[in-house]
């Protein structure tokens, strides 16, 4: 491979990182809620408030991110638009990644097709959107470009290889889906590097030491870290127990002759293209090409959970390959006003699309807001709120485990106890979140809350009947009032003297009302608040 002339960087470039910034910030609140962004800001939380990942809270990614972004929760505590702020962070590692990428193109095929490369990758449609969330996946793949952007098109250097795998051991240490681009670029690098000429400069042994010494940097002081604080053991449950146990792919005989057949063709194509190439160094367009596929051939038929921001990391490079393989043709190389054309059809095509699925114009965190809003107002920072996977963000959860894909099927099959309903009368949980609770938890809390808007619920129930005097059950203990539906009533509990709230305990209890109409029993502290029930609906 000849590397371009290094010449000065032209206008439109960057003119061009300016136009993708200016969607991405039009688009802002317009990606598509996804329940990681809130279990990711609720673990960041977790650190402002001297709680231990893994021990205090749970989590299955690596430290690095929730540690790195932990600075912005603090400064971001208890605001219902926090999505939106950490949302807007996740930009910087778009620029990180989008760069790298247009880095490697420049230094491959020279700043024309870089240029095609950000705007094609950049706007790749599940690229754009699911990068624009506030995910792990985000640094995870900023610092796998970045790490290839060190060494790829670039003449073997000591340094360059230490900082390409200090860069990995940061992706490593935010998620471990790392170790599959690891074992695909050492699988895929082996097999371009046979065909290197012998005279060919080689990256040595010493590279290859000295970015392994860096790539263990990052892990090696978390898992100190971790160690001195007791909890190392609780780390290796949240990244590889949980995540390997539980989680198995349907027909995997089948799936595993599928990937093996797949990978060998795609080995045998990327052979030929390489040879027809005839490259006088390390042939990196094949390498991308190579690694891609045998990253997406172990992520579709071998992993066992599919997501989006699985694909993250190699779309860029995938795009790097193509479009330097499409820049080789020679009829299209002629054709200026062609070339011009088709890269405006297809970045033309990706922003359609992105438009049709996540309209600017549409608010997609508008629900979250209002509901975060409405549950930082009825608690307080000591009080417990049961959601699915850190919905509330700024409140601690009854339950440890987060309810996801993995934990509801452990749920269904029984490899896991569903202690939900325990946890919150033992934590005295007065909100919960129904949305994606098991169907017992849900059914307990149908019977035992009272609807807040949305899927927030505030413990509380409708009385029997509304006579002045009545015998009523209490499942979750709390501090209750007992109102008409729009103001206290005062009256005797069980007995004892005229009050207008009482501490009750799970069981049977006796009221008697001094005067007014009883309707409800609620959490008094939502009450005091703002929040009324709903009044009973009457027969027509």
């Amino acid at each position: 491979m000849t590397f371009p002339s290094q010449r000065r960087i032209p206008v439109w470039p960057w003119i061009s990182f300016l136009f993708l910034l200016v969607l991405r910030l039009a688009w802002l609140n317009a990606y598509t809620l996804n329940s990681d962004e809130a279990q990711h800001a609720h673990v960041a939380w977790a650190w402002t408030q001297g709680l231990l990942p893994y021990r205090d809270v749970f989590d299955n990614h690596g430290p690095l991110f929730s540690w790195l972004h932990s600075p912005l929760l603090r400064w971001l505590d208890n605001r219902p638009d926090v999505l939106t702020w950490l949302r807007l962070a996740m930009q910087f590692w778009y620029v990180v990644a989008l760069g790298a990428a247009g880095r490697i193109a420049q230094r491959l095929y020279g700043w024309r097709t870089a240029m095609a490369v950000v705007l094609v990758a950049g706007l790749f449609p599940r690229f754009f959107i699911v990068s624009g969330q506030f995910r792990t996946d985000d640094m995870w793949m900023a610092m796998w470009l970045l790490g290839l952007a060190f060494v790829a098109g670039a003449p073997p250097r000591l340094w360059r290889y230490f900082l390409a795998g200090l860069a990995f051991g940061c992706a490593l240490s935010v998620s471990q889906k790392t170790l599959v681009l690891l074992v695909t670029t050492v699988v895929a690098a082996g097999i371009v590097r046979v065909l290197r000429p012998a005279d060919a400069p080689r990256a040595g042994v010493r590279c290859w030491l000295v970015a392994l010494a860096g790539l263990l940097v990052v892990p090696a002081i978390f898992t100190a870290w971790l160690a001195a604080h007791g909890v190392l053991g609780d780390a290796w449950y949240g990244l590889a127990g949980y995540n390997m146990g539980g989680a198995s792919k349907r027909h995997a005989a089948q799936q595993g002759l599928w990937f093996i057949l797949l990978a060998v063709a795609l080995i045998a194509v990327c052979l030929r293209m390489a040879r027809q190439r005839s490259e006088q160094g390390f042939d990196w367009p094949v390498f991308f090409m190579l690694q891609g596929g045998l990253y997406l051939f172990l992520i579709w038929f071998i992993w066992p959970l599919i997501t989006k921001q699985d694909f993250l990391p190699v779309l860029p490079t995938l795009v790097i390959a193509v479009t330097g393989w499409a820049s080789g043709w020679t009829w299209l190389d002629r054709r200026h006003r062609l070339r011009a054309g088709l890269l405006v059809f297809i970045v033309t095509a990706e922003l359609a699309t992105i438009v049709a699925y996540a309209p600017p114009w549409e608010d997609s965190l508008a629900e979250q807001r209002s509901e975060l809003a409405t549950v930082l107002r009825y608690t307080d920072e000591t009080d417990t709120v049961m959601d699915a996977k850190g919905d509330s963000i700024f409140r601690m959860r009854p339950y440890y485990p987060v309810l996801e894909s993995l934990a509801m099927r452990r749920l269904r099959r029984g490899q896991m106890v569903d202690t939900i309903v325990d946890d919150m009368i033992n934590h005295r949980t007065m909100v919960a979140l129904i949305d994606r609770l098991p169907p017992a938890s849900a059914r307990f809390v149908m019977l035992n809350y009272m609807e807040a808007g949305g899927s927030i619920w505030v413990a509380g129930r409708v009385l029997p009947d509304h006579q002045p005097s009545q015998t009523f059950d209490v499942k979750m203990p709390g501090d209750y009032v007992v109102t008409d539906g729009h103001r206290r009533l005062s009256g005797s509990m069980d007995g004892g003297p005229v009050a207008d709230h009482w501490l009750l305990e799970r069981g049977t209890h006796h009221l008697v009302v001094n005067d007014g109409t009883p309707v409800a029993f609620v959490w008094s502290q939502a009450f005091d608040r703002g929040w009324r029930p709903a009044p009973p609906a009457t027969g027509g």
